[in-house]
């Protein structure tokens, strides 16, 4: 009787699949209005799944944010929030260390750079390939689906991702100008990690010094997001070579390009899984890291701002696993990252690490109203359906900031308003428009800031994988 129980158990068990699109934009794919649509695949699994309007990741780069989908907590809450040390330490509990307790396999594919597993990503996985430096899912699902085809009929963990939407814009796939194929490609010798960088408000500046830091513990350096301060400042003095609008939506088609180089190999997946059978109890939860802004705030890149450019992303929930009377609806939100651990753990019917944040997006758990994000420059931001507070000035890691926000004025410098209702974009501050807004918000922020547990301040593992940090070099990062 026991085995049969436990037998059942087992059937019931559903597999997990959590696809990260490394830089995918929600308003650069088709379920969430782009057209024509780029990402056939995923609009596909939006239309039979459930579909969060409006999803937003807790940071603006990898690092920080596959952090928090993996643990379920804030980046400030896993260890001290600098881009220059950070890493998951070994005391931080992940999404597969719960699952693999639960009898799952779990493998990671993850397409190297910033979520390689020497970040500590590995923790909890039976695999864990990162071969590929900032390679694509034209990398990683080949070696998914082999991995698939190995562990049988094991219920299983699977994360998956891929970097094609990530700049340089150019990564390996079958497509680079599927769309604005007969635009400017005079643009195209540009479209790579380094130059971009030296794009401002539509002007390429090449003579721009890139300056970089020492990362703690490593011989080798980063290149250094506080830059864009400077190039704006170099850009008020000096000439450039103009981009343009013609060159602009070329590089935007390269983006779109690498949308839909993403969504063949994701779709070669889910149809694999189909022929498998193997479908029919799998939940899928497909998310993006964060976006990027592609000039809409004068810079290619996505560590500069915490704009819905690159913090608003596609979040969908599908498969044979998900309950048939979520099917085709739409969550209005907000939903976020921090919601992907404790819905997949639900899911699983594993019981969630203590202090874990973050809801079930299947249950009818309300939302929290308020979104918080933290950035790799002195940043953060709280947002809600209809705002975003964003508040600039000390590093995160800082004890005074709690107190900076708490005790400056709202007329200074360090906050920004915007309402999305009517400013998209995010172009116009409103601040002085809606005090009574930014006040609400700014309390809100400051109970947030007061509630997150604390790390314990020990900077654990420097990153000292010289192969690894000849690829970030390469790519502009170190």
């Amino acid at each position: 009787m026991i085995l049969a129980l436990i037998a059942q158990v087992a059937a019931a068990t559903p597999n997990l699949l959590l696809i990260s699109v490394d830089g995918l934009r929600a308003d650069r794919v088709g379920a969430y209005g782009m057209m024509p649509s780029p990402t056939p695949g995923i609009d596909r699994l939006a239309a039979e799944g459930l579909v969060c309007e409006l999803g937003f990741s807790q940071s603006n780069e990898s690092l920080f944010s596959h952090a928090v989908l993996f643990t379920g907590l804030y980046a400030s809450e896993i260890a001290p929030p600098d881009y220059r040390t950070f890493v998951v330490p070994d005391r931080a509990t992940l999404l597969p260390e719960v699952l693999r307790l639960y009898g799952y396999a779990t493998g990671g594919f993850a397409a190297g750079g910033h979520v390689k597993g020497v970040y500590g990503f590995a923790q909890g996985f039976d695999v864990y390939d990162d071969q590929y430096d900032f390679g694509a899912f034209f990398h990683t699902t080949p070696t998914a689906l082999a991995w698939l085809e190995a562990i049988g009929d094991s219920p299983f963990f699977l994360f998956l991702h891929g970097y094609d939407t990530h700049r340089p814009y150019m990564h390996s796939g079958l497509y680079h100008h599927a769309f604005d194929a007969d635009g400017a490609r005079t643009v195209d010798e540009l479209i790579d990690q380094a130059e971009t960088e030296r794009i401002f408000n539509g002007v390429y500046y090449p003579d721009f010094p890139l300056t970089y830091f020492w990362h703690a513990g490593a011989s080798e350096r980063i290149l250094d997001p506080g830059g864009y301060g400077r190039l704006a400042e170099w850009a008020a003095s000096r000439p450039g070579r103009p981009i343009t609008p013609e060159e602009q939506e070329h590089i935007r088609g390269h983006y779109d390009s690498g949308a839909l180089s993403a969504d063949l190999q994701i779709t070669r997946l889910v149809e694999a899984l189909g022929k498998s059978g193997a479908w029919d109890h799998t939940l899928v939860m497909l998310v993006a890291d964060h976006g990027e802004d592609l000039g809409e705030h004068g810079l290619y890149n996505h560590r500069s701002t915490l704009a819905d450019s690159a913090t608003r992303v596609p979040m969908i929930l599908a498969g044979g696993a998900l309950p048939e009377a979520l099917r085709g609806q739409r969550i209005p939100g907000p939903c976020e990252a921090i919601d992907v651990v404790p819905t997949l753990l639900a899911a699983a019917g594993a019981v969630a690490p203590k202090g874990l944040r973050g809801r079930d997006l299947l249950s009818d758990q309300p939302p929290q109203g308020a979104v918080f994000q933290e950035g790799v420059l002195p940043m953060m931001a709280v947002r809600t359906a209809t705002h975003r507070l964003t508040v600039q000035g000390l590093p995160l890691d800082s004890p005074l900031l709690e107190l900076l926000v708490r005790v400056a004025p709202l007329s200074a410098p360090i906050f920004a308003l915007y309402d999305t209702r009517t400013d998209p974009g995010e172009q116009r501050d409103v601040l002085a428009e809606q005090p009574e807004v930014a006040w609400a918000l700014r309390e809100q922020l400051l109970t947030w800031l007061t509630e997150r547990l604390p790390w314990s301040g020990v900077r654990e593992r420097p990153v000292d994988d010289p192969h690894l940090q000849e690829t970030l070099r390469s790519r502009g990062y170190w």
